[in-house]
This record gives structure tokens, C-alpha cells and sequence, in this order.
């Protein structure tokens, strides 16, 4: 079944905690949106990357998504910055770039 992507930055790049141990890194095109979660094609979990053709489509819950103060790059000891998500979205052409 093919589904319509939204029109506005569909592609969304962000680590997701769900039920691992530690937040995997995955980039989705979006191709439904609300307020609580979204859904969409998944092209990368961790490193396994997909073609679209072949992505499965997974609903994805915003609180789920992994902040930068989670990562162990950013330890928040070290630095008191304000607290943000890893979430990033951008345009389609982005996945051209990227190769995936």
C-alpha cells in the first residue's frame, strides 16, 4: 500500500528510545502527523538502511524521542544547556544528498 507524504519537511531524522536499552538512530519519511506521534516509511534503524520500496511503515510517539542530554555525547554535568531533541526535519532532497 503507498501512502501520500506531508507536503512540509517529511523527512525526519532522530534518535528513538521505544524499548532499547539505549536511543537507535532512525530517519523517516512522514507520511501522517499529529500532535502526540507520527507516521511514516522507516529508511534507517541503526545501520540498516532501506529503499522506500521496501521500508516498513511505524508509528512513532514524540515523547519517545530521545533528547540531547539522553546521548553520551552531551553529558549533562559537563554542560548546563537547555534540554532539546534529537529530533530534525528536513526536505526531501536531503535523502538524495545522503544516499539512502
Amino acid at each position: 500500500m503507498k501512502y501520500k507524504l506531508v507536503s512540509h519537511l517529511p523527512v525526519a531524522k532522530f534518535f528513538y528510545q521505544g524499548n532499547h536499552s539505549h536511543p537507535v538512530r532512525r530517519t523517516v519519511v512522514i507520511t501522517d502527523q499529529n500532535d502526540d506521534s507520527f507516521t511514516g516509511y522507516e529508511l534507517r534503524e541503526g545501520n540498516i538502511t532501506r529503499p522506500m520500496s521496501k521500508a516498513p511503515v511505524k508509528t512513532y510517539c514524540r515523547s519517545k524521542i530521545a533528547k540531547t542530554s539522553s546521548l553520551r555525547l552531551d553529558n549533562p554535568l559537563r554542560s548546563r544547556k537547555k534540554v532539546t531533541t534529537t529530533l530534525v526535519r528536513k526536505p526531501l532532497s536531503e535523502l538524495e544528498k545522503a544516499g539512502i
